[in-house]
């Protein structure tokens, strides 16, 4: 009876995520969104990040969960550039853990992914290819959504852990070689919960940003960028906007930025439900 009952509610409270590629423009802001279109019906895309592109498709390794095993896996999609068509999906990699957010890095021209797979205990990095094969470990650590990135002649690894991944303190981790063995190095407190990261880092003219996810009501309630800043020896992060879902398509959350030229990869979600998921989050009170 229990089961049935769980059953019941995730059906009526499951969210439905997709992924959609926008222009970005000057003002990190977002235009021409184009979700992604496809026929699946028991599963859903998350967590994008554009890895290459062509004249005519977009390459971008993402998070696929699957319905009814409740864990994803990750796999790489071949979108259309003009009307954001799924054309080809391969699985790339596929753990009895569940797999999201496939970050990646390029080293003299190879690509390394590095996804969150927190229930395994730790974090490994993969060369992409299909399948992909591990490489090594990054860290003993679960890390949440980290990122790696380049500073100063220094390589910092930002992430957060456990019951507070979603709060507003960010770990910094220092090596001189992008995998590590990495250092700790600094704690950075936020005044609200956006600690956790939504993204690789990029150049918008000198600045460089750092997309993080706002979960103050909500797990994937909204984007804020921030721009980071070497001061001396510790870093420094300074918020530039907040993005909130404006999609009607997808209107209940937001968690992923990632920019590729003039592109920008997000997701978004809605309720497959969403008059029972409103009754559901009324009668129970607080934020979805």
């Amino acid at each position: 009876m229990l089961r049935l009952i769980n059953n019941f509610f995730f059906y009526i409270i499951h969210r439905q995520w997709n992924i959609a590629i926008a222009d970005c423009d000057d003002n990190l802001c977002f235009k021409n969104i184009k979700w992604m279109k496809h026929d699946y019906k028991d599963r859903w895309f998350a967590d994008p990040f554009i890895v290459d592109e062509t004249a005519d498709t977009f390459i971008i390794l993402a998070e696929e969960y699957m319905r009814d095993d409740r864990k994803a896996r990750l796999a790489k999609l071949t979108v259309s550039r003009d009307d954001c068509k799924l054309l080809n999906n391969e699985t790339v990699l596929n753990l009895d853990t569940h797999l999201s957010f496939p970050n990646f890095i390029d080293i003299n021209g190879e690509i390394y992914v590095y996804p969150e797979n927190g229930r395994s205990g730790k974090t490994k990095y993969y060369k992409l290819d299909v399948p992909m094969k591990c490489a090594g470990e990054l860290s003993p650590l679960p890390l949440a959504d980290a990122v790696i990135q380049e500073i100063g002649g220094n390589y910092y690894l930002f992430f957060t852990l456990g019951s507070e991944c979603n709060g507003n303190r960010l770990l910094v981790h220092v090596s001189k070689n992008p995998f590590g063995p990495y250092e700790p190095k600094q704690e950075i407190v936020f005044q609200d919960n956006v600690a956790r990261r939504a993204g690789r880092m990029f150049k918008s003219g000198d600045k460089l940003i750092s997309p993080a996810q706002i979960c103050n009501n909500s797990y994937g309630e909204g984007l804020c960028l921030q721009e980071v800043v070497l001061d001396g020896e510790l870093l420094k992060f300074q918020e530039i906007r907040r993005i909130y879902p404006s999609s009607k398509e997808y209107p209940n959350g937001l968690h992923t930025f990632n920019v590729y030229g003039n592109h920008v990869v997000i997701d978004g979600y809605r309720f497959r439900h969403q008059m029972l998921s409103r009754a559901y989050f009324s009668l129970r009170g607080g934020g979805i």
